[in-house]
């Protein structure tokens, strides 16, 4: 840096240094000849013009060469400083010596003012600025006090002081010059330090999201020209529970190892950005379709072999969302949309592949954001509404319960299913809105049931937290609602984000009388750990493991196995969708007391529902009765029950 300075000062400088040459060397001449001018006289003038005509234009036309190249420069500017401060004092004595006792007094003035501007000049490059004044003045200072003459004597101790002081001050406006430059260079390197901080990823030493909007932005073409680039996004699945269960050091861990392999894979021109959290981006430049494809096979290869982190092997996989095309969009921000829908997509297959975007993905976008607006809409709103599917007691085959379930006919979007309804409103984080709304018109039919129907109600994984209880609680208390006839059903997905608070919230809801029941038993999470935390009220066995037990050995013995095991921890269970009789037999042949399913009523409308309630009659007659078989095995005899409700 101080090189670079110096010889960027030296460039500025040396027109000044030949200018004051001449313009002394000149006037000297002049004086020195003053009635006896000879075609020598203006000699030395002429041949210093050209000389410094050549060594300005070197000087301007050139460019730093490098710290090597510019200090052999600064070596022969040294030397040159030398020989031209040795050549002026010499020319300067020689003049003197010749001149007559009139102009002999100015020739020690304009040298030591030659030698002094010179110096001056010079002064970013002490040594040649040193040298100048000290092979200038030393020889004039000589022949000075050699002259013998007072007045020349006084001069020369005069210029030996001046010389002396400006010696002094140079090296004072060196060090000054210094300071300054090393003052840029710290600055300079702060700036790379904030530049760095404000476009590097910190942890990963990827670009950061700044960084990479920056790249997109800077790429961006007018509207419909050829799409010359392609965004890959990534997002690690199950990231917070690597850091819940193993800690935030080994989640940094995994992150730079992904990181790393990113990189790897990558094409060498692509940008590798860490977007923030476990979230990584991906702008591949120029890259045709298939070129695309090539490149996010390749980048998918970062989740075929696990990672290693303090000697355990961790295995890693993520969603990958692409958006490619042919022509740009009026806006570089609509690929990132565009990627993000197809990230969202690959979440939902659960299929770990990369998923390229496609028009119908927008549509599917614009429908969810429909459904997530929808509680801002009363309108829209008061069209979702609540059905009732009773559960029965097999034994008597009397109502004990009921679930309460939703049902949506959008003015816009005619009939939403409930598990798409809650599965988008749970990711946008507005569940509770459209929860608050059913359980309000639940409760408003409920209220006017017989005691002892309990009303069983769903929530999301996103609801169960702190907020939960006191809004059952308002709205129990608003509908003069006994707490101890709901039963809340939590799924374990909701045990799997966070456990902890999950049991704070089942906490408070029993507290207040409520019971808390565990839904979809069985789904294939690992169930069994949780009960072991964990105390409900009731188990929902789910229907997945009741659909093949008619007509599977293995599928009875998984049914038996599950049931076996709710009854050692001693809980009660429901089986769900149970929709033949032959699922009723065997579910009650394994001591299941409650069950519920489209054979012992379809889900139905308030008015339906407290209608049969009403009736005090049993839903389904109990099961028909078994007769042994020589073989040992059981010999259903139909005897032709009665429709349902709902049927």
């Amino acid at each position: 840096m101080l090189v670079a300075a110096q010889f960027d000062s030296l460039r500025d400088q040396v027109p000044n240094l030949h200018l004051i040459l001449l313009v002394n060397v000149t006037f000297l001449a002049f004086i020195t000849a003053v009635g006896h001018y000879s075609s020598l006289t203006f000699l030395p003038s002429l041949l210093l013009a050209a000389g410094s005509m050549s060594r300005v234009i070197k000087w301007r036309r050139m460019s730093y060469p490098g710290v090597a190249a510019t200090r052999l420069l600064f070596r022969s500017t040294i030397r040159t400083s030398i020989l031209f401060g040795l050549i002026l004092a010499g020319w300067s004595i020689w003049v003197m010596a010749r001149s007559d006792q009139d102009a002999a007094p100015f020739i020690p003035f304009f040298a030591a003012l030659s030698t002094i501007a010179c110096a001056a000049c010079l002064v970013s490059l002490p040594a040649a600025a040193y040298a100048v004044i000290w092979s200038g003045t030393v020889p004039m200072v000589l022949a000075m006090l050699a002259s013998r003459d007072t007045a020349m004597m006084a001069a020369a101790v005069n210029l030996s002081v001046i010389a002396t002081l400006i010696f002094g001050w140079m090296r004072r406006q060196h060090l000054q010059f210094r300071g300054i430059v090393r003052a840029h260079a710290d600055t300079i390197d702060k700036e790379r330090e904030v530049a760095t901080f404000a476009f590097c990823d910190q942890l990963t030493g990827l670009a950061n999201r700044r960084a990479f909007m920056s790249g997109l932005l800077a790429s961006q073409r007018p509207e419909g020209e050829p799409l010359n680039v392609a965004v890959v996004l990534i997002d690690l699945d199950d990231f917070k529970l690597v850091n819940d269960k193993l800690g935030h050091a080994v989640g940094d861990a995994l992150l730079c190892g992904i990181a790393a392999r990113l990189q790897h894979f990558a094409p060498p021109d692509a940008t590798c950005a860490r977007l923030g959290g476990d979230e990584f981006a991906i702008l591949l430049p120029g890259v045709d379709q298939a070129a695309t494809e090539a490149a996010v096979r390749d980048i998918a290869r970062v989740f075929d072999a696990p990672l290693v982190i303090d000697e355990a092997e961790l295995d890693v996989f993520g969603s990958i969302g692409i958006s490619a095309g042919d022509r740009w969009p009026d806006d570089a921000m609509v690929l990132m949309r565009r990627a993000d829908l197809a990230l969202y997509e690959s979440k939902r297959n659960k299929r770990h592949a990369p998923f390229f975007f496609r028009d119908e993905l927008q549509m599917r976008s614009d429908r969810r954001r429909v459904i997530e607006t929808s509680y801002l809409d009363p309108v829209a709103l008061d069209t979702l509404d609540v059905v009732f599917q009773p559960i029965v007691r097999v034994a008597t085959g009397k109502v004990m319960g009921c679930e309460a379930l939703a049902r949506w006919v959008h003015p816009q979007l005619g009939r939403i299913p409930p598990d798409e309804l809650f599965d988008v409103a749970d990711r946008a984080r507005v569940a509770h809105h459209f929860t608050r709304h059913l359980l309000r018109r639940a409760l408003q039919k409920a209220r006017h049931w017989p005691d002892t129907i309990v009303l069983s109600f769903n929530v999301t994984a996103g609801e169960v937290g702190d907020a939960l209880q006191p809004m059952i609680a308002e709205l129990c208390a608003a509908h003069d609602f006994s707490p101890s006839r709901l039963m809340i059903e939590i799924t374990e997905t909701a045990l799997m984000r966070d456990l902890a608070l999950a049991q704070r919230t089942i906490d408070d809801l029993r507290a207040m009388g409520i019971r808390v029941a565990l839904d979809d038993f069985g789904a294939g999470f690992a169930s069994i750990a949780y009960l072991k935390s964990i105390r409900f009220d009731l188990i929902k066995i789910d229907g997945g493991l009741v659909t093949a037990i008619a007509e599977s050995a293995l599928a009875r013995q998984l049914l038996a196995g599950v049931v076996q095991l709710c009854r050692a921890i001693g809980t009660p269970i429901v089986v769900e969708q149970v929709e033949t009789e032959a699922q009723l037999t065997i579910v009650s042949l394994l001591g299941v007391e409650k069950v519920q399913g489209y054979l012992v009523g379809r889900p139905v409308s308030d008015p339906a529902f407290t209608a049969f309630v009403a009736a005090d009659r049993p839903a389904v007659p109990p099961p028909p009765p078994v007769l042994a078989t020589a073989g040992g095995g059981a010999t259903v005899v139909n005897i032709g029950w009665p429709s349902p409700i709902g049927g």
